[in-house]
């Protein structure tokens, strides 16, 4: 809990159990008007610097409701005296209910903190968006017209001075009310996730450390988004890459475009296959847009005068790679074999199932690492990786993580305890989950774009739940 809610919590909590212990209306009245002096201000100052949300509402109501019930006070005097009966009782009952209330709230839907990057460098931060001239958008409700996409890049800086930090959730309200509307849920259930904390900070100049800084496309899953992949973002930048996260139109949760449009996913995009008979076609179709908004945004990369003058010229193209989650994944084989500029591959359950069989048989040119969940440990995606392993010349290299779900490549701990609570994360800690992914991720690509010796082998003996997967060794 943050710290001025806590403190106007017990505030609220503290003087409403005096209020209703002390039967002296005179000192009521006494305990109301204090009530009424510590809260105020105490919501003000909670307002403006950490931000209203709505696990806290029945809070707000107490302190609105304490001079009221100071204006009211000589009013309920008068009524005990001509023999009207006491409602002490109920009002207790009632305050104990919204404060039990309150409590769950706040529980179950706290303000968590992200992990803080573990580099040495600072990180800068800005939102971008496109418009893929000529491309056809395959979904919603702009079928037909240019697609648009939007990104979030993070960058190694120098110094935070003068930079603005920036919410986890880039883009607000907005972004946080996507999840909970995908499940027919009241958007405001996640709206808490927008006061989140990111370590990123806007308006400040790239690290001239460097001459040229190597380039990771970071590509989520179906129905993520941009920021679910936030800390691997911030932990990269902060060792001196330029992270790049897409979110896919349609494919991720919600969009929010510069202008204010919104969109979220779209259903047809991906149905559920014991809907519809040409199931592989929607989701090769899908593969292939991640792979074409990843491409697109390549091209921007090298294009855009604004985005070169922010990075001041220092993207190392012959450095560039891309790691995906889930469709994100496969959208990275996918690209791998279309655009010779990515150097480098890191799956996260990549999903390759939809791949085309011919580019699957090309397997990977370049260096590559996959992190399986334990959740997928089994499945038909097996055997197209398997496939797609048997025609990669250097040997394929493929950890699993024990105790893990497939949402838990993802930044899904942000969402705690709900997540675990409803089976959406395995039973490995999320937070070590995230560490040992990290850990793999700066391992990986350091050993291919620093030329560093790290065995990630390794990682197998420091941490218990990562092991190396057998069953492709002998491809």
């Amino acid at each position: 809990m943050r710290v001025v809610e806590a403190a106007l919590v017990l505030a609220v909590v503290a003087l409403s159990l005096i209020t209703h212990i002390t039967d002296d209306q005179r000192r009521r009245s006494w305990i109301l008007l204090i009530a009424s002096l510590i809260t105020t201000p105490l919501l003000v100052l909670h307002a403006m610097t950490e931000g209203l949300r709505m696990q806290m509402i029945l809070i707000y109501a107490a302190v609105v409701l304490f001079p009221v019930l100071l204006c009211v006070q000589h009013g309920s005097t008068r009524n005990r005296k001509a023999g009207t009966h006491s409602r002490k009782p109920m009002i207790r009952s009632v305050l104990l209910l919204a404060l039990l209330i309150t409590a769950a709230a706040l529980w179950l839907f706290p303000v968590q903190k992200m992990p803080a990057p573990s580099g040495p460098y600072t990180v800068g931060t800005k939102t971008f968006e496109l418009t893929d001239t000529g491309r056809e958008e395959l979904y919603g409700a702009d079928m037909g017209k240019d697609r648009r996409i939007r990104f979030q890049i993070w960058y190694p800086a120098d110094t935070a001075e003068n930079g603005t930090r920036t919410q986890w959730m880039y883009d607000g309200r907005k972004a946080a009310s996507g999840i909970p509307r995908l499940y027919n849920l009241p958007g405001f259930m996640l709206d808490h996730t927008a006061l989140i904390a990111s370590h990123s900070y806007e308006g400040i100049p790239i690290s001239s450390t460097e001459p040229a800084y190597p380039v990771i496309l970071l590509s989520h899953g179906w129905t993520g988004f941009m920021n679910l992949h936030a800390d691997l973002a911030e932990m990269l930048a902060s060792h001196g890459y330029i992270a790049v996260s897409i979110n896919h139109t349609y494919g991720a949760t919600v969009t929010v475009f510069d202008n204010g449009d919104v969109r979220y996913a779209d259903p047809q995009a991906l149905p559920d296959s014991s809907t519809v008979d040409d199931y592989d076609s929607y989701s090769s179709a899908l593969v292939k847009t991640y792979a074409l908004d990843d491409k697109a945004v390549l091209d921007f990369l090298e294009t855009d005068p604004e985005l070169n003058t922010l990075l001041e010229g220092r993207i190392d193209s012959n450095r560039i790679g891309i790691l995906g989650h889930s469709t994100g994944g496969g959208g990275a084989v996918y690209l791998s074999s279309i655009d010779s500029r990515i150097q480098a591959v890191f799956g996260m359950d990549a999903w390759v199932e939809p791949v085309a069989l011919p580019m699957l048989e090309q397997g990977l040119q370049v260096p590559s690492c996959f992190l399986r969940s334990e959740q997928w440990e089994t499945g038909p995606n097996n055997d197209y990786l398997r496939i797609l392993f048997s025609h990669t010349p250097a040997p394929p290299v493929i950890y699993q993580i024990d105790g893990g779900n497939h949402q838990d490549f993802s930044m899904l701990y942000m969402y705690r305890p709900i997540t675990e609570l409803f089976g959406f994360s395995g039973s490995l800690d999320t937070l070590e989950n995230a560490r040992i992914q990290q850990d793999f991720v700066l391992r990986f690509f350091n050993k291919v774009f620093f030329d560093t010796s790290d065995d990630l082998d390794l990682l197998t003996t420091r941490y218990e739940a990562a092991t190396a997967v057998q069953e492709f060794d002998q491809l």
